[in-house]
Order: C-alpha cells, then structure tokens, then sequence
C-alpha cells in the first residue's frame, strides 16, 4: 500500500515539475530538422523553439511551422534553432501531418505568433500543452 502511495505522490507531483530551460532541452535529431539549419553570420536571426514535457499529446511530435512552412517535428523537452532572414515571420506549431494513429489528428490546426527578427538577434519561443496547444515567447 505505501508504494502505490508513494507512486501516486510521484506522479501527481510530477506534473508541478518546471520546464526545460533552452540549455536543458535535447537538441532534436537532425533527421526531423527540415529546414533553415545554415546560418549567414551577421545576417541572420536563431530563432530557438523548445517544447516542454506533457502528458497529453505526450507520445506525439508536433510540427513547427515557420511562414506556413515545415520546418521540424519535436518531441518532449526538445529544441531547434533556425536561421531565418530579417522580417516579419510567422512561428507556428500543429499536429505533426507524419503522425500515425493516435497522432494523426487534425493537421489543419495550428497556433501561430508573429514575430519580427532582425540579424544577429536571438529569440526563443516555448511548446505547451496546457491545456491546449500553444507556442509563445520565452526568456528561459
């Protein structure tokens, strides 16, 4: 009885566990990284995009999109970085249109910001799940 006490407290507190910083996210495999993955020193902007842990949708990778265009599949606690050009771009993030199964959900949805880069700058932006799909700016 007090392992499964033990096993409930853990599990319960487990989800009050804090999000990765960006130093702490798993960069993700360069196999699921599409797109924007050279820099041109000086003239472009590193756009990082980490996804935190989440129970649900858990077992799926969501897809990032960058102006409409994929650019990553990332899973728990990954991140990427892009080397976008100067301007006005869009981030986004969605069901991964790769997902099979329990992941092949509605790959029309997405969640996007805009957001202006300039070169040499540096933003990051943070996947959630809580309680929907959501991407937003981070300074962590």
């Amino acid at each position: 009885m007090r392992q499964l006490i033990a096993a409930a407290a853990i599990t319960m507190l487990s989800g009050c566990a804090s999000p990765p910083t960006v130093g702490e996210a798993v960069p993700a495999p360069s196999k699921r990284l599409l797109a924007y993955q050279v820099e041109d020193k000086g003239n472009d902007a590193a756009v990082t995009v980490v996804r935190e842990g989440a129970f649900q949708g858990g077992q799926c990778f969501f897809a990032l999109y960058v102006d409409g265009k994929l650019v990553a599949r990332l899973d728990n606690n990954e991140k990427a970085r892009f080397y976008l050009k100067p301007g006005r771009r869009l981030i986004g993030v969605g069901t991964d249109p790769q997902g099979l199964g329990n992941c092949s959900g509605n790959s029309a949805f997405r969640k996007e910001l805009a957001t202006w880069v300039q070169p040499g700058e540096s933003q990051t932006f943070r996947i959630s799940f809580l309680p929907m799909l959501d991407i937003r700016a981070s300074s962590y």
